[in-house]
């Protein structure tokens, strides 16, 4: 079974067949901006009986010639119009930003990465295809992690676009490769399961482990671009990027940048301009607000009143509790606060449990450059100077590494790894932890120079079982944020009632997760 294929692309394509000015290498360049038609050719060739599988189109060129790739284009018989713009923008960003990683992480041939940075958005192309109702959430589902998209397909539609691509993409090995890895990590439910290599219990391809990491990479940079509102996208591709491929926010940024560059180019050589630049300006032009954080628990309140207190007379902030109990959300509102002296300056972040200690000290400190065949960049700390770093998970860094954190932290100056001058600062530190860490000092679990230099003033916030009054304006804050549509006054109802009942053991993600099932529901029966 195909996929439905983008009017504008086939449009353009066979313009293009039609000029004899054009030549063929320039048309095939153009087919990856529509995967079902760049895998419909690709398949065709490999399942030809040719002895060595075809991976892009590039290598292709000699064996397709102008009449087979015609042909093909020609048979191409159900279309996506305008509707589907949105659909296009997050396929062409998430290729462009996954190419644009590859640059610097060197891990394939351009085209490879492309396709298999897409390779999720062909499967959703397959569902689009079987499902009559799968249109109606498809622009929601765009906007919500690849784990809570396959819960949702699978309780609607009895599949996912996993299993459509495990289904339909049968050559060549490569990208079969790299849809076998994602049935892997992520089970039938969408749970995704523990990290490869962490386990040493699965064997796979270093390649396609690093193409399933970039499609992961691409796509959160994608939703970033398209959904601000969605602010976990951007601290999720930042921190991928960092935690995968060794890059620095600095130079996330600008591989976003160029995306958006490369995106409004094609926007133009396609005739999409005034529909699809649509939604990235409107993206664009969207100001964040500032982050709030509140609670109707009064023992907690006070709490959180002390910490704001805190936080205005310059102490750091230890933030400690389950996970997804919103830790990161107290982070930004404790900085964008308006006693925090510090909220105008910069806040960058430091996921400290996905790094080695060489990658750690590379973020913090930067690097002169030259040295050990690093690059030149500036670290955290002198990015962020006069503001404040939120060090995420620091009961994860090594206590070795904590040690000589602390020496640095009490001297107020760092050298860049490989510079013999001194760089001086002054910064704000909120760290996050799973426990208590001023606790652990005792146990030896945790550095007590390192406690003693950052001079935390503790905060933690309780799980939302332990809080269950704060669980409805919780969710309404999601249902506004994802426009999930939930206000009638029955769905709340019912809400209400699963609020009462239910443990919540992820806390927000749980929360999240059923909210975004029901405003999927909604929509696909509406």
């Amino acid at each position: 079974m195909g996929a439905p294929v983008f009017q504008h692309t086939i449009s353009l394509l066979r313009d293009q067949i039609a000029s004899e000015r054009v030549p063929l290498h320039s048309i095939s360049s153009r087919i990856k901006y529509d995967p079902s038609l760049y895998y419909a050719i690709l398949s065709s060739l490999n399942l030809s009986g040719r002895l060595v599988e075809i991976s892009t189109l590039t290598q292709a060129i000699s064996m397709i010639g102008t009449d087979t790739l015609e042909r093909t284009i020609l048979e191409q018989d159900h279309f996506l119009d305008s509707e589907f713009l949105l659909f296009w923008d997050y396929i062409v960003l998430t290729g462009e930003i996954a190419v644009l990683v590859n640059e610097k992480a060197h891990i394939a041939d351009d085209e490879e990465v492309f396709f298999a940075s897409v390779l999720p958005s062909l499967g959703m192309s397959f569902l689009l295809n079987r499902q009559p109702s799968y249109h109606k959430i498809l622009k929601y589902l765009l906007r919500i992690p690849m784990e809570d998209r396959i819960y949702i397909e699978q309780k609607l539609y009895g599949s996912d676009h996993l299993e459509e691509l495990r289904l339909h993409v049968v050559a060549p090995k490569l990208y079969r490769d790299v849809v076998a890895l994602m049935g892997v990590m992520f089970g039938p439910d969408g749970r995704r399961r523990e990290q490869l290599g962490s386990t040493g219990r699965l064997s796979v391809g270093y390649k396609t482990l690093q193409l399933f990491q970039l499609c992961e990479v691409a796509e959160a940079g994608a939703q970033s671009l398209l959904f601000p509102l969605v602010v976990e996208a951007r601290e999720q591709f930042q921190e991928l990027a960092k935690r995968h491929f060794r890059i620095a926010e600095s130079e996330s940024e600008e591989i976003l940048a160029v995306a958006v560059e490369n995106f409004e180019a094609l926007c133009s050589e396609f005739a999409v301009e005034e529909g699809a630049l649509r939604y990235l300006e409107e993206a664009e032009a969207y100001r964040f607000p500032t982050y709030l954080f509140a609670t109707n628990n009064k023992p907690f309140d006070r709490e959180l009143q002390a910490a704001y207190a805190a936080s205005a007379a310059g102490q750091s902030i230890l933030i400690y509790g389950e996970p997804s109990v919103g830790k990161r959300l107290l982070a930004a509102a404790l900085h964008s606060h308006p006693d925090n002296p510090r909220r105008a300056m910069p806040m960058l972040s430091v996921h400290c449990g996905t790094m080695d200690p060489e990658t750690l000290e590379l973020e913090l400190f930067g690097a002169k450059g030259g040295f050990l065949g690093l690059e030149k960049r500036r670290g955290i700390l002198e990015l962020a100077e006069g503001g404040t770093i939120l060090l995420k998970d620091i009961d994860r860094i090594p206590l070795q590494q904590q040690e000589k954190l602390a020496a640095t932290f009490q001297s107020g100056v760092f050298y860049p790894i490989g510079g013999t001058q001194q760089v001086r600062f002054s910064v704000k530190f909120i760290v996050t932890a799973r426990t208590n860490i001023l606790e652990s000092t005792a146990a030896g679990t945790f550095s007590p120079a390192l406690a003693a230099v950052l001079a935390l003033h503790p905060i933690r916030i309780p799980p939302l079982r332990e809080r269950r009054e704060d669980i409805p304006f919780i969710a309404e804050s999601i249902i506004e944020k994802y426009s999930l549509g939930l206000h009638d006054e029955s769905d709340l109802l019912a809400l209400y009632d699963y609020f009462d009942t239910q443990d919540f053991p992820e806390n927000l993600r749980d929360l999240k997760r059923i909210l975004f099932f029901l405003g999927a529901k909604r929509r696909a029966y509406a």
